[in-house]
């Protein structure tokens, strides 16, 4: 079974990180996570920043401002958020490795050269990636950068690009660049991986196979699986009432939606108790794991967020 990890001591380990990228399939709540995890370890006195590269303003909206920028936004006292621009992160990592502002400038503002730019292959995630990296382990603008990453299989081809480089360049600036990203991204001191997942059979199954990757090919440790959209527990199992004691029906609707939330928890439990022993006997070490309850409203702002955080019902140890 996962190694025993309450919320409190999985917390505190991420926030002993420089870099956290969390990933999982789209749709299971990435960001929402991203935006969880920027604010609880801001609350634990980190200087903190959660940088995206979704199009959309959500993570904006879930940590109380407007809309997101291209550069590091105070939201509440520690806490910064961003969009990472490829075109931004690409003209500001070309400025610190050519050492020179009007260098880059006449590079990146050419007219001639941004097709060129646009063509090489894989340079816009690696502009991305290197950029985060930097403000994370190298200048340490901040304490934690979470960087709520693309879907599962892009990830996975992003985390790549440094060790293709080495592969493919074997001296030169970005050869060091390189080098030196792929050596943090391996230091489970300063790098870890937040995987999210949905408490079903199929995604968890996924769900393992991408921290196999990590873990084998990548050399990302994982920090912790964070499994959302859990049904509430100890609902009990409610017998029907007779149609004399309900003669308007309007009980046995309750007692019926009450008793389906049960059994879709039950089910919920059952799937990650058999998920969770695959991995034990495939030989798979299982790192922490927690899961997140499902909240029909969603998350709609800053409010929602330290709702879920303070309530007993928030992150929780998988009860099996």
């Amino acid at each position: 079974m996962a190694p025993p990890a309450s919320p409190d001591a999985v917390l505190s380990a991420l926030a002993a990180r420089r870099l956290l990228i969390v990933s999982g399939k789209g749709g299971v709540g990435r960001t929402a996570v991203a935006a969880m995890l920027g604010r609880s370890l801001a609350q634990r006195g980190r200087r903190v920043l959660v940088a995206t590269v979704g199009p959309d303003d959500r993570l904006a909206w879930m940590l109380g401002a407007k809309a997101l920028e291209e550069t590091p936004q105070q939201v509440r006292g520690s806490l910064y958020i961003q969009r990472v621009v490829p075109r931004v992160c690409i003209r500001e990592y070309g400025t610190l490795m050519l050492k020179s502002k009007r260098i880059a400038a006449a590079v990146f503002d050419n007219k001639l050269m941004r097709p060129l730019m646009r063509a090489i292959p894989g340079l816009d995630d690696f502009a991305v990636v290197g950029k985060l990296w930097h403000e994370a382990c190298r200048a340490r603008s901040f304490d934690t950068v979470i960087f709520d990453g693309p879907a599962t299989g892009h990830l996975r081809y992003v985390l790549g690009l440094p060790r293709t480089i080495l592969e493919t360049i074997k001296v030169g600036p970005l050869y060091k660049e390189a080098l030196l990203m792929k050596t943090d991204l391996e230091d489970p001191q300063q790098v870890q991986a937040v995987l999210v997942g949905l408490p079903e059979r199929w995604p968890l199954t996924e769900l393992g196979e991408l921290a196999e990757v990590m873990r084998s090919q990548l050399h990302v440790d994982i920090g912790a699986i964070l499994i959302n959209g859990m049904w509430p527990a100890g609902l009990p199992r409610l017998e029907a009432p007779t149609a004399a004691e309900d003669p308007a029906q309007s009980v046995a609707g309750v007692f019926s939606a009450v008793t389906t939330m049960a059994e879709q928890r039950r089910r919920q439990v059952e799937g990650i108790r058999e998920w969770l022993e695959e991995e034990r006997s495939a030989g798979r070490s299982t790192p922490p794991v927690l899961t997140v309850p499902w909240r029909w409203r969603g998350l709609e702002g800053l409010a929602d967020i330290d709702a879920l955080l303070a309530e007993s019902a928030g992150l929780r140890e998988v009860e099996l």
